[in-house]
C-alpha cells in the first residue's frame, strides 16, 4: 500500500504523543542544540533525526502493523538515530540497530553536500546514540556493520523494521538485505518495510535514478525468499503483477507525498512459522 494523507485515528494520536515525524518543541533550534540541551528527551525521540515528511505515515503504520510485545527482540535496519528504536527499546523490546553509517559518516555527509552544515543534522555515532539512549533510558544497541556481515544469531528476531533505507542501496543490495534479514527472523518473524516511490524517477518520471535513490521493483526484491506476503495492497508495490500506475496517478491528491516529491510503499512480510 502507499500511504494516505488522512491517517488513522490511533497512528494520528500515536504521532502526537511520541512527537513523529520531527520532535516536540523543537521551534527555531537545530537538532545539535537538542541534542545538546541539558533535557534532551524533553523533544522527544523523534527530534534527532533529518525526516521526510512521508514518516507522519511510515512509523506508525510500522509500529501498529508489528505488533510488539515486551520481551520480544527487534531488528531496526538503518535505524540511524530514528526514534522508533527509543519508543520500543522503552516498552521493553530488546533492539539492535544496524546502521554502517556510523563507520561511513564522513563520507555519507559529504556525498549529499551537508559538510558543515549543523543546523541540518548530526550524524550517526556511538557517542550521539548513547547521549540518546542515556536521555531516554533506553538500551538500543547499535551494531555498525552492514545486515549482510552483522555477526547477530540466526532466527533470533522477533520482529525487523527497514524504514526508508532500500531505496538509497540499489536493486541487488536491497535483496541481499532482505536476504539476510529472513535468516536473522525466528519462524513466525515479521519484517515491516516502506520503500520510498519517486515520482521524477521511471515509470513516472524520464529519470532512472535521483540524488536519493531509484525505484525498487518490489516484487522482484520479495520474491523467492521464503517471506509471505502479508500487508501491503500489490496494486500499490512497483513491480507486482498487479501494480496500476494509473490507479495510482489518479490516487495523488489522497496520497501522502514527502518534501522530494516522493510516496511511501509500505509491505509487511512473514517468515512462516
Amino acid at each position: 500500500m502507499i500511504g494516505r494523507r488522512v491517517l488513522p485515528e490511533e497512528q494520528r494520536e500515536w504521532n502526537e504523543r511520541w512527537g513523529v515525524p520531527y520532535g516536540h518543541l523543537t521551534q527555531e533550534l537545530s537538532i545539535r542544540q537538542r541534542l545538546e540541551d541539558p533535557d534532551p528527551a524533553r523533544f522527544g525521540p523523534f527530534a534527532y533525526q533529518r525526516n521526510n515528511h512521508t514518516r507522519l505515515f511510515e512509523y506508525p503504520w510500522a509500529y501498529f502493523t508489528a505488533e510488539t510485545k515486551p520481551g520480544m527482540r527487534v531488528l531496526d535496519v538503518g535505524g540511524g538515530l530514528g526514534g522508533l528504536q527509543f519508543v520500543l527499546s522503552s516498552e521493553g523490546c530488546e533492539v539492535v540497530n544496524v546502521d554502517p553509517e556510523a563507520r561511513e559518516v564522513e563520507s555519507w555527509a559529504d556525498k549529499r553536500g551537508w559538510t558543515g552544515f549543523p543546523s541540518v543534522g548530526v550524524p550517526l555515532t556511538e557517542q550521539n546514540h548513547k547521549r540518546l539512549n542515556e536521555a531516554f533510558g533506553t538500551s538500543s544497541r547499535l551494531v555498525t556493520q552492514r545486515i549482510q556481515e552483522a555477526d547477530l544469531p540466526a532466527g533470533s528476531f522477533d520482529r525487523a523494521f527497514c524504514l526508508s533505507v532500500i531505496e538509497h542501496v540499489g536493486q541487488q543490495e536491497a535483496r541481499e538485505m532482505l536476504q539476510a534479514i529472513h535468516t536473522l527472523l525466528a519462524p513466525g518473524g515479521l519484517c515491516l518495510l516502506t520503500i520510498d516511490l519517486f515520482l521524477d524517477v521511471k515509470p513516472f518520471g524520464v529519470l532512472d535514478k535521483n540524488v536519493w535513490g531509484t525505484n525498487v521493483d518490489v516484487y522482484e526484491l520479495v520474491s523467492d525468499l521464503g517471506f509471505e506476503v502479508v500487508a501491503g495492497d500489490p496494486r500499490e508495490l512497483l513491480g507486482f503483477p498487479e501494480f496500476d500506475l494509473d490507479r495510482v496517478v489518479g490516487l495523488l491528491p489522497e496520497l501522502l507525498m514527502g518534501y522530494f516529491s516522493a510516496l511511501s510503499q509500505a509491505v509487511a512480510l512473514r517468515k512462516p512459522a
